[in-house]
């Protein structure tokens, strides 16, 4: 019998890439296309995608596909009103069952007991742990979630312990991360819901937080009568969450927050996301010794408060944080590192993410860097941003503010930074915050000025990783 084909429109995506895993696992043909190469497809290549790196019906055409699947971000830079695209057109021409990525997820969820994660944030990083203990812990399980995991192999697809659950159907485990943007996560079919946190986001799709909570709320109510809920039950937000008569099986991940071990992985948020896979473990009838051994070996994820390098005696780390509570969570981690470590100062290199998010959480996101001593803004990373968020805000006012709260409080502090390019005596050591238009000149400052014992804490959920990348290549050249 032939292996069934598969061809996935946007493959160089987190979650497409997850999925082509997915389907690689079940030993389909699979195919998929993304504007131009990138280290997320030729990985994939390697793995056994037929890649293509321009998007023309073609690619379809030419080949007979049993399902087509896509990302709505294929349509952001075509005719959105029509939604035009040459791959998506011509398979609805040929009839290819298609589908959309979450819809894809759903389908899954139906052949498995699937636990969801979803929150504003900690979802790759609480899913993954706890698709680890399942899998440390001999129970069949496969998860998806949105970040490279160190002990997945780099990937952010898992397959474990296949055939263990042979004649126990319950015992075949799904954990996928549950994307609240766009309702996405009203596509799974849940067996279990953990919900790490409930700060409001999105709000460009959602546009009010009553709207945002009454998406979860609606989520929660796709749980079984006889499912489980997993969360922080003491959380300032959990009851603007939770349905009326809604009586499933309750876990209060506070229980579990003194119980969780020393990690590998950094940041005190991963302690709260640990207490939630404990809990999720426990709804699973695993008992809480097997959890945490499982955790105490658990490695974390790409880009997750993750120590890159050390390259001349400077600390290299990268975070995909890109709300303004995540943001401020992984600034005191690191200046948590530098104290523990008798380091010297704290650079953050931060990249908005999205025009429309930073104009929502303005202010928040100016409170939050009290704890840096020097901020560099390369850019605000576009993503389904229209012409009206971009063109009304102003960035170098942004910055401004940002270093007007850092530098509230004014400390004279002798030179134990060392040199920048030239030699400083004592001075008055002002922090401060600048906007540098793009990473050419982030990085002429960080090669000037970074120095021996210094920390660079380079933060967002775009491409600012790519200038942590060059300045690691500067240094070791």
């Amino acid at each position: 019998m032939m292996s069934k084909k598969v061809f996935l429109c946007g493959i160089g995506g987190s979650g497409m890439s997850a999925l082509a895993r997915y389907f690689l696992s079940e030993n389909y043909d699979v195919f998929g296309s993304d504007k131009g190469n990138s280290s997320i497809t030729k990985q994939l290549e390697k793995e056994g995608v037929t890649f293509f790196s321009e998007q023309k019906s073609e690619n379809i055409t030419e080949n007979n596909f049993d399902l087509f699947i896509y990302t709505e971000a294929i349509f952001k830079n075509t005719n959105e009103e029509s939604q035009t695209h040459p791959e998506f057109d011509a398979a609805q021409k040929q009839k290819i069952d298609t589908k959309k990525y979450f819809e894809m997820i759903g389908e899954i969820s139906k052949n498995y007991y699937t636990i969801a994660v979803s929150g504003s944030h900690g979802k790759s990083s609480t899913a993954s742990m706890l698709a680890t203990i399942l899998r440390d812990t001999g129970k069949e399980v496969i998860s998806i979630v949105g970040a490279n995991i160190h002990d997945w192999d780099g990937k952010n697809f898992m397959k474990a312990n296949e055939g263990a659950s042979e004649g126990m159907p319950t015992k075949k485990y799904f954990v996928v991360e549950a994307c609240e943007y766009r309702d996405s996560f009203l596509n799974i079919e849940p067996n279990s819901i953990i919900v790490t946190n409930t700060d409001p986001d999105h709000l460009d799709y959602f546009k009010t937080e009553e709207n945002y909570f009454a998406s979860f709320k609606k989520f929660l109510t796709k749980l079984p009568q006889f499912g489980s809920f997993i969360s922080f039950l003491q959380g300032e937000n959990i009851m603007k969450i939770l349905p009326e008569n809604f009586h499933p099986r309750k876990y209060g991940a506070e229980d579990s927050i003194d119980e969780v071990p020393t990690l590998q992985v950094l940041g005190t948020f991963q302690k709260l996301n640990a207490a939630c896979a404990i809990e999720g473990a426990k709804a699973l009838k695993i008992s809480e010794k097997d959890a945490i051994a499982s955790l105490e070996k658990y490695k974390g994820l790409a880009r997750r408060f993750d120590i890159v390098a050390n390259v001349q005696n400077i600390t290299v780390i990268n975070d995909y944080a890109h709300h303004p509570t995540s943001l401020k969570m992984a600034i005191h981690s690191a200046r948590e590192y530098v104290k523990i470590n008798k380091l010297k100062k704290l650079w953050v290199i931060f990249q908005p993410h999205q025009y429309s998010r930073t104009r929502t959480f303005q202010d928040e996101f100016i409170s939050v860097f009290k704890e840096a001593d020097e901020v560099l803004i390369p850019n605000i990373f576009e993503s389904r941003d229209i012409k009206d968020d971009i063109s009304k805000f102003d960035i170098q006012e942004f910055v401004s503010k940002i270093e007007a709260d850092m530098t509230h409080v004014e400390k004279k502090r002798s030179n134990i930074w060392g040199q920048g390019p030239k030699k400083r005596g004592q001075v008055f050591y002002k922090k401060q915050a600048r906007y540098t238009n793009g990473f050419a000149k982030t990085l002429e400052i960080l090669d000037d000025y970074a120095y021996d014992g210094d920390v660079v804490l380079v933060i967002g959920a775009g491409d600012v990783h790519k200038i942590s990348e060059a300045f690691i290549t500067s240094k070791n050249d």
